[in-house]
This record gives structure tokens, C-alpha cells and sequence, in this order.
């Protein structure tokens, strides 16, 4: 464990046996005290109703479940974000908003708006302004635009104007950060190795010397806002990605958002793997197609490998039918040029199986084929093929192949999903037959 993990863990301690100190009976007050307070503000509301459409005008507004400073968060609105009124109480309003998520609570009245800003007028304001009021609407130009040059520029001017010019420094620095993105390496930090599925990423492995997996076991630091990766799409580098939103737990792991540039947000179809260095590339090629006769020796080879399991026909049918997204069952074949001029066929075939009786839990088809190919001979060199259900369900889907370890021979990812989660399993080639070799970077319950 980490220094800043056991830090952490003692402070949480000394803070916990601090609370059993404190006498019951002032915990449970001030719990009724607030429970009061919010029934009486909510009964305001429901008998004062005054619905209206605002919008933040400052970086961000903190919703409250109070309408008090003190209140608890439930979360920060985004500027020029829309919310919608329910009434006004005092200096309150209680509103409800869909950014960055569905939420209801107490917001400032004085944080809001009529008119959402944009970056004329914030432009326009930042103009009539001077001084430090020309820093905070800089500021809120960078929040509505993070990957605006103009906006960054807004700062860099209100620090120079001021005569500050280490602010203008920093705000130089920054904007260059955010527009224009590089890979960076924390110091003392190993090789690492990201899955990124969805638009999010998560880490996998570190990745030692001599080409060993462990866990990666990253600190916070490692998914910090602004922080840019290198991504490998179908064998091969494709630019980078940033994170755009802090790392979030997600059960028992932990991802991020990241953006690929010149998007400005996140894209839910982006995938791949990241690094923060360079991997060996060019090992493998992911080709477009598959020709038919590899199709037809894949569903062939499949056929009988799965019969010779005694897996439900019906299910196996299901299987090599073409890949349903909706269903998510099919089959999906992705072929592979190897360094040395290899052609391998990779496939997965999902599909359901049939209860066998009443009592009996549905259970899932999961199989991977790999083939080497030569001309129109397919040798087999790796299988799966198995039924899997209940909560250690799991399944896999082709992810990518790259040379993660810089022997210069490729090696598979899968993405192996399972009842409420999902990890990457990394495949290697030995004597001739291919295996997992490590399981890692699992996000889920």
C-alpha cells in the first residue's frame, strides 16, 4: 500500500475514534435540526411555487440539499448549464438540473441567470470590466470553453494588464496544456498500460523490464485532470488522450474521462489501449476484412470444436450467427497481420444457453477461436470454449493486439465481461499455442 494510502487511512482513523468522542445526543440534534429545516423549505416551496428556467453564469454552482452555505453538496453545476426553478427561498432557489447529472437541490440565486453566457457575451463583459473582475470572467470563459485558445488568451491579457506576469506565465502554460496536449510521465512512475472502452479509461497493468504484468495499484495522481496519454488503435499509435474529468471509483475500480483531440468531450464509441510511453507498434495489423473462405474456416473449426464439448446445439447455432449488438450474442471474427507475415483469425462467438430444466440458471455460451492461416490451411493455436453463468459469468470480446512488452511480437487483449463489471485479459503466444497470461484493470462490483 502506498504512502499516501496509509496516510489517508490513518487520518480516517484519528477521524473516526474523533466522532465517537463527540456525545450522541449532539450528533442526533443537529441531524433533527437539519431534517426540520428541510421540511420547513421544502413545505415554502410546495405552498410558494415560482418555476422559471436560469442558467449558471459562474464556473460552477454548488447545489446544496440545504438552502444554507453549510449545506451538503449534492453536486456542481456547470456553467451555462440549465436549471429549472421549482421556487425561491430567501437568497435560495430549489431547482432540479440535468448536469452533470440529474439532480435536485438548493442553489444560490445569485449564481444564476436569464440567459445562459457564451463567449460573446463573456467577451463583452470581460471588455467592460478591469482588474480582478477581469480575471474571474477569464476564468469563466476557460470554464465555458476549456479547449478555446481565445478563452485561455482572455487570462494571459488580464495578468499581463495587471503586470502579474508569472499569472500570465502559468495561464500560458495552462492553455497550452488543454488546447494542445502531450503525453506525460510522472516521476518514478513505470510503464503503464490503459484500457480505454467507451470513451473511458482505466488502468490495466504496470508493466516491468523484462516484460512482466503486475497490478498497477495507481495513486489518485494518475488519472489527474488535463494528463495525456498515447492510444493505440487496431495495432497502432492514433494520437492521444486526455483526461477531461477526475478518476471516479466504480466499485472495486477506477476510470476516467478522457477525450481524443480535437474532440472537446467525451465519445462513447472511442476504444483502445494508452500508455504513458511508447509501445512497440506495427506488430500486428488489424486488416478490414475477412475474407470468406477465412469466415467459413473459422464457423467450420468453431462448429467442431463446440460439438466435440457437447454444447446445446441450439446455443452454438446462436453463436455463429453474425454479431448482434442489441443481443449481444454472435459471432465476430478479426484478422491479424503478424510480424514475419503470420495472418491469425481471432473470434469470440457469445450466445445464450437454454435452461435444461426449470430450476436450472441461465447460463452463457463463451468461446474464442484463434487460426493461423496459410493460404487456405488454418491451424488451430488457442481455444476457449465453455458455458459460464451466475455471478462468475464472463465472456469475451476482441479488444486489440500491440506488442506491449517491446519484444517485437504482438499480443491479444481481450475485454472480458462479467456479471456487473468487466476487466482486459492479455494473451502470448507459447511453443507455437496462444494463452492468457494476465487478468487486470477490472472496473465494476
Amino acid at each position: 500500500m502506498s504512502d499516501l494510502h496509509s496516510r489517508r487511512r490513518i487520518l480516517a482513523a484519528a477521524l473516526i475514534s474523533a466522532l465517537s468522542l463527540l456525545p450522541a445526543t449532539t450528533a442526533l440534534a443537529q441531524s433533527n435540526d437539519a431534517d426540520r429545516d428541510y421540511r420547513e423549505a421544502v413545505a415554502h416551496c410546495e405552498s410558494h411555487p415560482q418555476p422559471s428556467v436560469r442558467y449558471v453564469v459562474v464556473d460552477a454552482a454548488r447545489m446544496r440539499s440545504l438552502p444554507r452555505a453549510e449545506g451538503g453538496a449534492v453536486t456542481s453545476v456547470p456553467i451555462g448549464a440549465e436549471v429549472k426553478v421549482q421556487c425561491v427561498f430567501g437568497e435560495w432557489v430549489r431547482a432540479t438540473s440535468e448536469r452533470p447529472n440529474p439532480s435536485v437541490g438548493w442553489i444560490r440565486a445569485d449564481l444564476l441567470g436569464s440567459r445562459a453566457p457564451t463567449a460573446a457575451s463573456l467577451e463583452q463583459d470581460y471588455r467592460r470590466a478591469a482588474g480582478a473582475e477581469r480575471r474571474t470572467i477569464a476564468e469563466r470563459a476557460i470554464a465555458l470553453r476549456p479547449f478555446a485558445r481565445d478563452s485561455h488568451q482572455l487570462a494571459i491579457d488580464a495578468a499581463q494588464a495587471d503586470g502579474d506576469s508569472a499569472a500570465a506565465q502559468a495561464a500560458t502554460l495552462r492553455r497550452e496544456r488543454m488546447t494542445a496536449p502531450k503525453v506525460e510521465r510522472l516521476a518514478g512512475e513505470p510503464r503503464l498500460l490503459f484500457g480505454v472502452d467507451g470513451g473511458y479509461l482505466t488502468t490495466i497493468a504496470r508493466i516491468d523490464g523484462r516484460g512482466r504484468y503486475a497490478d498497477a495499484a495507481a495513486p489518485d495522481s494518475t488519472y489527474a485532470v488535463w494528463r495525456g496519454f498515447h492510444l493505440y488503435r487496431n495495432g497502432a499509435v492514433d494520437g492521444l488522450v486526455q483526461i477531461i474529468d477526475r478518476g471516479e471509483a466504480v466499485g472495486l475500480g477506477m476510470e476516467a474521462q478522457v477525450r481524443r483531440p480535437p474532440a472537446t468531450e467525451r465519445d462513447q464509441r472511442l476504444s483502445g489501449l494508452a500508455s504513458n510511453e511508447s509501445l512497440g507498434a506495427g506488430a500486428a495489423v488489424i486488416a478490414a476484412k475477412v475474407s470468406a473462405d477465412e469466415r467459413r474456416a473459422v464457423e467450420r473449426e468453431l462448429r467442431s470444436v463446440l460439438t466435440r464439448q457437447r454444447m446445446d446445439r441450439a446455443a452454438v447455432d446462436k453463436a455463429l450467427r453474425p454479431y448482434d449488438e442489441e443481443e449481444r450474442s454472435g459471432l465476430r471474427v478479426h484478422a491479424l497481420d503478424l510480424a514475419g507475415g503470420k495472418r491469425l483469425l481471432v473470434a469470440t462467438a457469445v450466445a445464450a444457453v437454454p435452461p435444461r430444466n426449470a430450476d436450472q440458471a441461465d447460463t452463457t455460451l463463451d468461446s474464442v477461436l484463434l487460426l493461423e492461416a496459410s493460404g487456405k490451411q488454418y491451424r488451430k493455436v488457442g481455444e476457449v470454449a465453455r458455458e459460464t453463468g451466475g455471478d462468475g459469468v464472463e465472456s469475451h470480446s476482441f479488444h486489440d493486439a500491440l506488442d506491449l512488452d517491446g519484444d517485437g511480437v504482438a499480443e491479444l487483449i481481450f475485454r472480458l465481461h462479467q456479471y456487473e463489471g468487466s476487466e482486459y485479459q492479455i494473451w502470448s503466444q507459447q511453443s507455437g499455442q496462444w494463452k492468457p497470461i494476465y487478468a487486470g484493470g477490472y472496473v465494476g462490483v
